[in-house]
């Protein structure tokens, strides 16, 4: 009997959880746009401040990507090196022997 109270509070817990992030995620939604709406600026205002933010997201991923790039980069050409090294060490114990 004791096993199956656990394991209904359990999934009651997990289901508590789940059903409390869903609300905030609405509220957050909600709590969003009615701030818009109730926002001090017209709706051309607006609509510029979020497209204005929405560039400057774009722009910012694109310069994170593009260092990733970079970054990953470095990391190939450092590996091909160092088995480029590889192989010709290898070249010269094997060819001595």
């Amino acid at each position: 009997m004791d096993s199956q109270d656990e394991v209904q509070k359990v999934g009651n817990s997990s289901s508590y959880r789940s059903s409390t992030i869903t609300y905030l995620v609405a509220g957050l939604g909600i709590g969003a746009t009615l701030s818009l709406f109730l926002a001090p600026r017209s709706g051309a205002e607006t609509r510029q401040w979020i497209a204005d933010k929405c560039l400057n997201g774009i722009d910012t991923a694109n310069k994170k990507v593009r260092q990733t790039r970079l970054q990953v980069k470095g990391a190939i050409d450092e590996g091909q090196q160092k088995i480029s090294e590889a192989v010709v060490a290898a070249r010269e114990v094997f060819g001595k022997s």
